[in-house]
């Protein structure tokens, strides 16, 4: 998830640092007025969040300013124990979510990833598509039941493409959000991911989800029942237990004197 903070505190690097620690990148903007520009010309983002002293009515401004811009991120605002009216106005202006200090780190982050699914029309931790269900929770992706052994890079990548679902997403935007705070590798990795991830979720009965779009990059769709029924069907053969070596031969011998 990468995220654009905008901080009062003096040193925000703790919160940094803490939300890199779960997964997230942390791009900072010097101060509310710079919110849109930032979110223009430096995203994408997933997420915005404004930690301030009190929602008071700059950063209320600030938010109905991101809004009419038309930002649709989710917005989460940390701040110290703000008055009803306060924390009422600040939510009216068009913030999600309100977080007091002090801030347990899990738990905003738990809150932040449930906005984001919310935001692509998921309710739960358990994000779907055809028969492939991944979960955000146990950090798992099973077909029909069956575990697909994905490193983490992997898991990170189809969990962009299904928390995007129908969005075309380029080659910058994966490398965005999969390499942001470390040494990116070639653009050509991209297609190493979608090579690797198509042929695992077919090993395991998938049917195909996920269609590229040449010179443009990759985009995840919902298959139809008919083809999730092929993809099962097609795998019935390779899952079926072996027959006991007798029964092979004595069934060789019958096959020869016919």
């Amino acid at each position: 998830m990468r995220v654009l903070l905008a901080s009062h505190a003096a040193n925000p690097t703790t919160l940094q640092n803490g939300l890199a620690d779960h997964g997230c990148v942390c791009d900072t903007a010097e101060g509310l007025q710079d919110l849109a520009s930032v979110l223009s010309l430096s995203g994408p983002y997933d997420m915005v969040i404004l930690d301030v002293a009190t929602p008071d009515r700059e950063v209320q401004a600030a938010v109905r300013g991101l809004r009419r811009e038309g930002c649709v991120h989710p917005v989460i605002i940390l701040c110290a124990r703000p008055d009803a009216m306060a924390e009422e106005a600040i939510l009216h202006a068009g913030a999600d979510d309100v977080v007091l200090h002090p801030v347990r780190l899990p738990v905003l982050h738990a809150r932040m990833q449930a906005l984001m699914r919310r935001a692509r029309g998921y309710a739960s931790a358990r994000l779907a598509c055809g028969n492939v269900t991944l979960d955000q929770e146990q950090h798992a992706v099973t077909v029909d039941g069956r575990r697909v052994p994905l490193t983490a890079r992997e898991f990170d990548f189809l969990q962009t493409l299904m928390l995007h679902k129908g969005v075309l997403l380029t080659k910058e935007r994966f490398m965005s959000s999969l390499y942001a705070d470390s040494e990116a590798p070639d653009l050509k990795i991209v297609d190493v991911f979608v090579c690797k991830l198509r042929r695992k979720l077919a090993a395991c009965g998938a049917a195909e989800m996920i269609r590229t779009v040449w010179g443009r990059g990759h985009v995840l769709f919902e298959p139809s029942a008919d083809a999730v029924a092929a993809a099962r069907e097609a795998l019935l053969p390779d899952m079926a237990e072996p027959a006991p070596r007798g029964w092979v031969r004595r069934a060789g011998l019958v096959a020869a004197g016919a």
